[in-house]
């Protein structure tokens, strides 16, 4: 790469994209403590190395989506898993299941959390807080979506100070217990089965594909790409991993209490700091409506005019239609959170990373690579101003 370049890209460029990757990451389920419980704690030692693994797989595929996203002049995620799967482009169309059932998935999560935190407070039933949750979700989807996306940004920077203030708090009050688990090397199920988790946890973590694809245009060399993708695996990779060891070191608390659902808010509860308990679980519970207004409000602006094309009468006024979608989605959602936090993230999120791994990370690591390095070796550099390095 050269000098120009270098000072044109600044390192504050290539950590913006990199951020993207970590706070769409950083999210309510990553917040709750529940995902690195899942694919990493439970397993011991080896869930204290492999998120490093599965952050450095993911980085590597989102590179690939980068490039070609720059060497096609693509700023749609769609228009580059059409070029990736071309001359077979409709196979696109596997990604579009996997990033809706994801998000489906990922709200169901949402609401099951939520009500777990409203019924802390008031025992008024299972059924009662999950139409309550779905009804504070509609209402700010329909009327005040503007408003919790300009607040998501905020919450978003809050849980993740707090939620890595308990990481490191935790993690120094219980370091015999974690260094008492890596003298025995407590592996309770080996190597072998949670390495294929961490592949599987890369898998479903592809959804933050399109809002990297769509924010990386400034980034016009291949050195630039290279330089946030890497940072991306640090802020990834390690903020997981740190996790993991906070949580190795609690494991037999957790358990015992039944936390498995909400580790995070169990260590919390137990460090005796009543300020960041109390603020980390007002910040966790507006954290995790803002997700689930963000997520199915995204998917309402993507189906309010593909579907209804040619709607006449009462679907003819977008309200209606913004307010049918969402009321649908919400069932769907509320459905999946009856099967509880756990067993969506355990299960839902394996079978979509499974979906993500054949439609998108093995993809672009082989039909990606050889196809961006063919446009390479034969002049067709799109945006790119630099493709050395």
């Amino acid at each position: 790469m050269t000098s120009s370049s270098t000072r044109k890209i600044t390192l504050g460029a290539m950590f913006s994209v990199a951020s993207v990757w970590f706070t769409t990451h950083a999210g309510a389920g990553f917040a709750t403590g529940n995902q690195a419980w899942q694919y990493f704690a439970s397993y011991g030692v080896p869930g204290m190395i492999l998120p490093l693994v599965s952050m450095g797989l993911l980085a590597w595929v989102l590179y690939e989506a980068m490039l070609m996203s720059q060497l096609i002049g693509a700023r749609s995620y769609g228009d580059v898993m059409k070029f990736l799967f071309k001359p077979y482009d409709k196979l696109y169309l596997t990604f579009e299941v996997f990033y809706y059932c994801i998000v489906l998935a990922a709200v169901g999560g949402v609401i099951s959390a939520a009500t777990g935190m409203v019924l802390e407070i008031f025992p008024i039933g299972q059924v009662a807080a999950t139409i309550l949750i779905a009804l504070i979700l509609l209402l700010l989807i329909i009327f005040g979506a503007d408003l919790v996306r300009k607040v998501a940004t905020v919450l978003g920077i809050l849980i993740i100070v707090s939620g890595f203030t308990i990481y490191i708090i935790g993690f120094v009050q219980h370091l015999d217990q974690v260094g008492a688990a890596i003298a025995e090397g407590y592996a309770p199920n080996g190597w072998g089965y949670p390495l294929w988790r961490a592949i599987v946890y890369c898998g479903f973590q592809c959804v933050s594909l399109p809002a990297m694809v769509a924010c990386c245009e400034h980034l016009t060399t291949k050195r630039s790409l290279k330089i946030s993708s890497f940072m991306g695996f640090l802020m990834n990779g390690f903020g997981v991993a740190l996790t993991a060891w906070m949580l190795v070191g609690w494991k037999d608390g957790i358990i015992e209490a039944g936390s498995v659902a909400l580790p995070n808010l169990f260590v919390c509860e137990q460090l005796g700091i009543p300020v960041l308990f109390y603020f980390y679980k007002i910040c966790l519970f507006c954290c995790l409506i803002s997700t689930g207004v963000s997520c199915i409000f995204g998917i309402v602006v993507r189906l309010e005019n593909s579907i209804f094309t040619k709607a006449e009468g009462a679907m003819g006024n977008v309200m209606n239609r913004r307010i049918l979608i969402t009321v649908i989605a919400l069932v769907v959602c509320m459905a999946i959170s009856t099967f509880g936090l756990s067993a969506i993230v355990s299960y839902g999120y394996s079978y979509c990373g499974y979906l993500a791994l054949l439609c998108c990370a093995l993809p672009l690591l082989t039909i990606g690579r050889k196809k961006n390095k063919r446009m390479i070796a034969e002049g067709h550099h799109g945006l790119m101003k630099e493709v050395e390095g």
